[in-house]
């Protein structure tokens, strides 16, 4: 059980920073001329966010939502935990490149 719930902050987290940074890259306001910036801008806040999604799901899971019960019970949630961070960042990753080639005219077609 605690498992599952390992998983899930780790899948939730990933897609709220994946939202968030959505939401930053339309925030970011396109520039004229030959040589804008903007593109970029929103790359680097999604690599930003890229790095703080597994150190803040990982944290939170561990800090705000570690079970109280025996040690065997905690390492199991920890190990989960530690799971559920990497496969919450590759969750990130693969559907930021996909969002990012569906949107590819788009603020978002420049994460990568």
């Amino acid at each position: 059980m605690e498992s599952t719930s390992a998983y899930f902050i780790s899948i939730v987290t990933a897609l709220i920073f994946l939202l968030l940074a959505a939401i930053i890259a339309n925030a970011i306001k396109f520039e004229g001329g030959s040589h804008p910036k903007d593109p970029q801008s929103r790359k680097t806040w999604f690599w930003i966010l890229a790095i703080l999604n597994p150190a803040i799901g990982f944290l939170l899971g561990y800090f705000v939502f570690k079970p109280e019960a025996n040690v065997m019970v905690v390492n199991n949630y920890v190990n989960a935990l530690s799971i559920g961070t990497v496969i919450g960042f590759v969750l990130y990753l693969l559907l930021g490149f996909i969002l990012s080639k569906v949107f590819a005219n788009g603020k978002i077609g420049h994460w990568f």
